[in-house]
């Protein structure tokens, strides 16, 4: 949510506590934002997210994003992940004799957009 929406909603998991009695270590929720304009390259590419980035025995999800300034750069192309039969042809899980990481790799051809050069 952060990285994507540039804050962190109020009701986001992560940063609400159950346990009132315990210290408050994060800063006021309003107070975590950041002003980068970000995209997602996989889902401005193919319209999502991949279902994993990662497959292992004990997680199967996504913990891999490639992100990109929206004003700099235009994604042109995401490779596609491979889908669990294609993964599980090789093994239960990750890494495997096919795949050598328990994480998908994730590639893009980029744009530089114009202007979009940094400042000397």
């Amino acid at each position: 949510d952060l990285l994507s929406r540039q804050a962190v909603h109020p009701g986001h998991p992560d940063v609400n506590t159950s346990d009132e009695n315990g210290p408050n270590i994060l800063p006021d929720i309003m107070n975590i934002t950041h002003s980068h304009m970000l995209g997602s390259v996989y889902n401005t590419v193919l319209g999502e997210e991949p279902n994993f980035t990662n497959y292992t025995h004990q997680f199967k999800g996504v913990l891999d994003y490639m992100w990109y300034s929206t004003q700099n750069l235009r994604p042109l192309s995401a490779a596609p992940i491979p889908d669990e039969s294609a993964i599980t042809r090789y093994g239960e899980a990750l890494p495997s004799t096919q795949y050598s990481s328990d994480h998908i790799m994730q590639i893009s051809d980029m744009q530089i957009m114009n202007g979009g050069g940094r400042p000397p």
